[in-house]
């Protein structure tokens, strides 16, 4: 305990002393400069492709002068013949339609081809079919004797045949194409179709079928083509459509 009449020292507490305030930090920029760059060098580009497009559009839009010019060297040159000139067309009649020379053209000659149609009825009795020429039919080229189509030139030709029949009852019904030539004793078979059936057609049903054939054959002058059926009595004919034989060179 202290002494009566002793005087002490007045104490003060004191803090430590504090540190020093860190330094204040500048303000960081938003974008660096590298993004700066890649964005002013894209709307660079985009500027220049506009500028591109605006060139291309006026180039489409105006007034092509070297045609012009084009225009007004022939017209020039066309004045003896047509009596107007340059002025003319600066005037207003540079409309009207110059006579232009026609170039010469060859035209090719019309290939060999011939259409035949409504069958002779009856039938001959070897089968072969002799054709009328009513209708469409046309020979054009080639010679046409007793049912035949005699070649005149040697070449390829698109040979075709229809015929309509009526049901075969239990026995067969053949179609063929063939060709008679010098060369050869007999002839040759080109195309045929065969058609058996037992099946008897109801009443309601005209039972009446048909056959095609068409194939592209080389053929020597002198050969001759014609129609040849087997159980030739079931031959049908109404019109000209029914029946037909043709060829033609290609």
């Amino acid at each position: 305990m202290a002494e009566a009449g002793v005087a002490f020292p007045q104490v003060f507490v004191v803090d430590a002393q504090a540190g020093v305030p860190p330094p204040a930090t500048s303000p960081q920029p938003r974008h660096s400069p590298v993004s700066h760059r890649v964005l002013y060098l894209l709307v660079t580009l985009a500027l220049c492709g506009v500028a591109v497009e605006a060139c291309f559009i006026y180039r489409l839009y105006s007034p092509d002068k070297n045609a012009f010019g084009s225009t007004s060297s022939r017209l020039l040159g066309e004045q003896g013949d047509s009596g107007m000139g340059l002025k003319d067309f600066k005037d207003g009649r540079g409309d009207e339609v110059l006579p232009t020379e026609m170039s010469s053209t060859t035209l090719k000659p019309l290939q060999a081809s011939a259409h035949l149609t409504e069958v002779s009825m009856p039938v001959q009795e070897d089968g072969e079919l002799n054709w009328g020429m009513n209708g469409d039919a046309f020979v054009r080229g080639l010679e046409y004797k007793a049912g035949t189509l005699q070649v005149q030139r040697a070449g390829l030709y698109f040979i075709y045949s229809k015929v309509s029949f009526a049901e075969p009852s239990c026995s067969l019904f053949k179609h063929t194409v063939q060709r008679r030539t010098p060369r050869y004793s007999r002839s040759l078979e080109l195309m045929k179709a065969t058609r058996f059936s037992c099946r008897r057609p109801k009443p309601s049903e005209p039972g009446t079928l048909n056959s095609y054939l068409g194939g592209v054959y080389h053929l020597h002058s002198g050969d001759c083509v014609f129609v040849k059926v087997e159980n030739h009595t079931l031959i049908r004919h109404h019109d000209t459509t029914d029946n037909f034989f043709g060829m033609f060179m290609i």
